[in-house]
């Protein structure tokens, strides 16, 4: 596998020739300052990736050519939907990369009573796109060659209450609460995970998740960070029950 791996933002085929434009063209000749006949990885975040020449370089443009297709999976066991409370300045950035990282698959922004982040239609349109973009390059430094899904922010009781049949093993994380992370049972393959923003949660969203399925767990006696409370959880659930448990 080269070093350089980009996405692009559309479908990818064997054996062909693909012409790069804007961002990506610049990304290529003026950031990595590559040359014709360099070698890089190509994946559309469908699975899998492509092998790719650069046969040449305009001041906007590169023309590759693509190798045929690599099937390459590197993605976890367990599929983690997070379901994120939105936290304010580059928390919630830090976050989308990191848990991208992790191996999580689907990311769902939610504004829940005590987010001080409120985000109207068109600036939430923007951030959503921002977060996309987000987890595309952390697809690209970590590997991964199917990008998570990230949904546009709705609020937390929004998602609860339409969303009351999709399985999976339900988990909210709850300062002080009796069971921990090890007391989720079963064979664990799909799981939800839920967590609140700087604030945490109201009595009455604890509440509501409760009611809809999700088991209140504790973390510790420490009281961590919004973002340091989604990577610590899906670090140890990886560990656990995803790709990271030891052979």
């Amino acid at each position: 596998m080269s070093r350089t791996r980009l996405h692009i933002d559309s479908p990818l085929s064997a054996n062909s020739e693909i012409e790069l434009t804007g961002d990506p063209a610049r990304y290529i000749g003026r950031v990595l300052r590559l040359n014709p006949d360099d070698k890089l990885t190509l994946f559309d975040g469908s699975g899998g990736e492509y092998q790719a020449t650069i046969l040449s370089l305009g001041k906007n443009t590169v023309m590759l050519s693509i190798a045929g297709h690599v099937d390459r999976n590197v993605e976890s066991p367990l599929a983690i939907h997070l379901l994120q409370g939105i936290s304010r300045g580059d928390r919630m950035d830090v976050v989308v990369q990191k848990v991208t990282e992790l191996g999580v698959q689907r990311i769902t922004p939610l504004i829940t009573e005590y987010s001080v982040v409120k985000l109207e239609p068109k600036r939430a349109e923007k951030r959503l796109q921002h977060w996309r973009g987000i987890a595309a390059c952390a697809c690209e430094q970590s590997g991964r060659n199917v990008l998570p899904q990230v949904d546009t922010p709705q609020p937390l009781r929004n998602w609860l209450g339409e969303n009351i049949e999709v399985p999976g093993t339900r988990v909210i994380l709850k300062p002080g609460a009796e069971d921990s992370i090890r007391s989720i049972n079963g064979d664990v393959c799909e799981l939800i995970l839920l967590i609140g923003p700087e604030g945490g949660f109201s009595d009455a969203e604890y509440e509501l998740a409760e009611a809809t399925g999700f088991n209140a767990i504790g973390f510790g006696e420490r009281i961590l960070r919004t973002e340091t409370a989604a990577l610590a959880a899906i670090a140890a659930l990886q560990t656990l029950y995803g790709d990271l448990a030891p052979n």
